[in-house]
């Protein structure tokens, strides 16, 4: 019995560990596919904000184009002098430098954001490694749980062979113990794995919803706590409820063993009327010899008497017994109480079998003891006719004896008296017998004479003793036959109180019937509510872990939200002095704007003014035609490098977590800002010729005023001169960029292999590649420069 009890509680802790489980790993897959949602959403946001930005630059790039644009159409329109073009070619060059600090700034912003799609494919792969971990412990999972079921065939195998139970049974313990390290390993496992999505959701910005939802699901949780503590309080007076109803059952046994004493002392009295009577049964077996066979039976029934009081007897000391043994079991009931409501709920099914098994023994027994009362009853009501029938039996037998004796007298007196005459006669006959017979014969019959005659005497002497006796022996029945009597009343009048204490304490057994049903449908209840209790208990205590748990995360979601608001902080501090900057620019762009166009107006006029005086300016306006052409042929590359940027952010949201295509990017990244950094450079030479153009037009106009054409011509001269006379910059035909170093001091030669990579110039070998001396570039001769071609 304790084997298969240990065996249903076995089965009952692996069903409460499978269930355990299987809500633990629904959690969990819960939890992370709440997180992936979360995550995704996040990579969304992020993605969103990227081409939000990005978008932003694009406009604020078209619009700088289109800008750019308009200004250059008016500049076409109103570029007819070259003083006009001239200033028109500083205000494209200053706003030029403004592109230039704006693209450095969105090259900036551009690497923010490659590092942070960095950042978020870091996160994305340590996501894939969670993911990776989850399957890996669902894997576990569902080997735990196949397991499991191979431990609960185990455990069927183990009850169908009884004999191998407790080794079985150990080995079980200690597979499942096995098991529980392994699952507290996932578990730790998984709490890692927990602890690392958690400082990749710290690098994360969105968590203020999460934070919210996680702040709802603890008020929730608390409320649900409150619930069942206020529960717990209506059980905990439910119990007290029950610990005073068990005081009154155990004032009621109380009273019913006071009832069971005083049923004790009336039997007891009743066992001192029974000797009183066989007592003076004693004594008229005494006086009665003659009644002999009378006498045995009423020795009989009186021996009958005394086995049917033993038995009573024993049935009461049963009932007594049974009456302390439900004391105590209604005192060990209690104290299991007490410890059940120490020790939770684990013992309630337990007491409960108890408490019904002893309830329907104390139903057994009080059914046994009404069973008794009612056949005590009967078998007194028996006695007493049968003592009523023997008494008026022995009265009869009594009063015929008597009558007998007295029959006796009289014909032991008409005896004598025939005696008497036989005697007269007998002296007649002797009288006569001396006359006719001699002395002899009348001595003989004298003295045989006298000798019946004593003879007579003697029996007559008998039958006066004997009637005497009888006549003392009439008189103690007659005063015994009048105490029986009384004796009988007072048995009848004790007969009648008994039966109305029978009745009164049937009554009072029914009534405790009626309050036992009544308390064992309490009790019935009780048990439910201390069942239903311990199911509360379990899930308070389950709510109470999971609600510890909520807390824990709660604290830690609290530390992410501070440290992610101090990054939004700083975040948002960035963003508005970003903001701010570019409002600065975009004030000093509209304010030199306003400027440049107020110029434009005083440099229209002055053109108006020059227009007739200044014909060298219309040679020089093909050179502007050729640096307009030169800028356009600019425009294409820079928006031909924004296509590249773009296609490395598309190619870099599309290949988020591809290593290989990552190096190709940063080669593309790298590329780009070698041509940013080439326009740059490329841009100041402009702005160095630029300025020495505007000396030249400067010389031009004060020799056009004051007629020195010759001096003009002979600082050109000097100034080609100075030209040709320059040293050609440092290219890198391996690098493929300026003034670095030159193609045999370049540091990528000497780990290149034995087959050096192609050129990225892609004409014929033997062809000499154009190279410009005044742009030091290749791609075109000096005699096809334009000095404003990079503009």
């Amino acid at each position: 019995g304790t084997e298969t009890a240990e065996f249903a509680e076995l089965k009952t802790q692996i069903e409460k560990m499978r269930l355990d489980y299987q809500h633990e790993i629904e959690n969990l897959q819960n939890q992370q596919d709440s997180e992936r949602a979360a995550h995704a959403k996040e990579m969304e946001a992020l993605r969103a904000k990227l081409m939000k930005v990005i978008k932003e630059k694009e406009n604020s790039l078209e619009a700088i184009r289109s800008k750019l644009d308009k200004a250059e159409d008016q500049h076409l329109v109103e570029m007819e002098d070259t003083l006009n073009k001239l200033q028109e070619a500083e205000i494209k060059v200053k706003e030029l430098e403004v592109l230039q600090a704006k693209c450095n700034e969105q090259t900036k912003v551009i690497d923010n954001f490659t590092s942070q799609l960095k950042a978020t494919e870091e996160k994305l792969l340590d996501l894939d490694a969670l993911r990776k971990a989850s399957s890996e412990g669902k894997s576990e999972m569902k080997k735990l749980r196949q397991q499991l079921e191979a431990a609960e065939k185990q455990i069927k195998h183990l009850e169908i062979e009884k004999n191998a139970e407790s080794s079985k049974a150990s080995s079980i313990t200690r597979e499942l113990q096995g098991r529980e390290l392994k699952l507290t390993n996932l578990q730790e496992n998984l709490s890692e794995v927990s602890q690392v999505k958690e400082t990749l959701e710290k690098e994360l910005q969105i968590l203020k919803e999460k934070f919210a939802e996680a702040s709802e699901e603890a008020v929730s949780v608390q409320r649900s706590m409150q619930e069942t503590v206020n529960k717990l309080h209506q059980k905990e007076e439910q119990f007290n409820m029950l610990s005073s109803d068990l005081e009154k059952l155990r004032e009621n046994l109380a009273d019913m063993e006071a009832k069971f004493r005083e049923k004790d002392e009336r039997e007891e009295q009743l066992i001192k009327a029974k000797e009183k009577l066989e007592n003076d049964i004693a004594e008229i077996m005494k006086m009665s010899g003659d009644n002999s066979s009378q006498l045995t039976k009423m020795n009989d029934e009186l021996r009958l008497k005394e086995r049917d009081v033993e038995e009573l007897q024993l049935k009461l000391t049963k009932a007594n017994e049974n009456a302390s043994f439900l004391q105590k079991s209604i005192e060990d009931m209690t104290v299991k109480a007490e410890q059940s409501q120490q020790e939770a709920a684990k013992k309630h099914e337990e007491e409960k079998k108890e408490l019904e098994r002893k309830l329907s023994d104390l139903e057994k027994k009080m059914e046994t003891s009404h069973n008794q009362c009612q056949e005590l009853k009967a078998r007194y009501e028996r006695a007493t006719s049968e003592t009523k029938t023997k008494h008026e039996e022995i009265l009869q037998n009594l009063q015929k004896t008597l009558l007998d004796t007295e029959d006796k007298l009289k014909g032991a007196r008409e005896e004598n008296s025939g005696l008497l005459q036989e005697l007269e006669e007998l002296r007649k006959q002797a009288d006569k017998a001396k006359a006719a017979q001699t002395a002899e014969d009348a001595m003989q019959i004298m003295e045989q004479m006298t000798k019946e005659k004593t003879e007579t005497l003697a029996s007559l002497e008998d039958t006066k003793q004997t009637n005497a006796k009888l006549q003392n022996e009439l008189d103690t029945l007659k005063e015994n036959n009048l105490k029986n009597v009384e004796e009988l009343n007072k048995s009848k009048e004790l007969l009648t109180v008994e039966n109305q204490k029978m009745e009164e304490f049937r009554k009072e057994i029914e009534t405790l019937k009626q309050a036992a049903a009544q308390k064992s449908q309490q009790l019935s209840a009780l048990q439910e509510e201390n069942v239903k209790l311990a199911e509360e208990l379990g899930r308070s205590r389950d709510e109470v872990t999971s609600h510890q748990k909520l807390e824990e995360e709660r604290s830690v979601l609290n530390n992410q939200l501070l440290e992610m608001k101090k990054r939004e902080s700083k975040f948002i501090k960035d963003a508005d002095e970003e903001k701010a900057s570019l409002q600065k620019s975009i004030s000093i762009t509209s304010a030199l704007l306003t400027e440049k166009d107020a110029e434009l107006e005083k440099l229209r006029n002055e053109v108006t003014v020059l227009r007739g005086e200044n014909a060298s300016a219309k040679s020089l306006h093909s050179v502007v035609q050729t640096l307009e052409s030169d800028k356009v042929k600019l425009e294409l590359k820079v928006k031909n490098l924004e296509l590249q940027l773009k296609e490395n952010k598309r190619q870099l949201s599309s290949s988020s977590g591809n290593t290989d295509t990552q190096a190709d990017e940063d080669e593309r990244a790298q590329e780009s800002q070698q041509m940013i950094d080439f326009l740059n450079s490329v841009i100041v030479d402009l702005q160095r010729k630029n300025q020495d153009l505007k000396m030249k037009v400067e010389m031009m106009s004060e020799a056009a005023l004051n007629g020195n054409g010759d001096d003009l011509n002979n600082y050109d001269s000097d100034d080609q001169e100075k030209q040709s006379k320059k040293k050609p910059r440092l290219f890198c035909d391996i690098c493929d960029c300026f003034d670095l170093h030159d193609t045999e001091d370049c540091p990528t030669q000497a780990q290149m292999s034995e087959d050096p990579p192609h050129s990225t110039h892609h004409g014929s070998r033997g062809e000499e590649r154009p190279y410009c001396e005044i742009c030091e570039m290749f791609g075109h001769w000096a005699t096809n420069c334009n000095d404003d071609e990079t503009f």
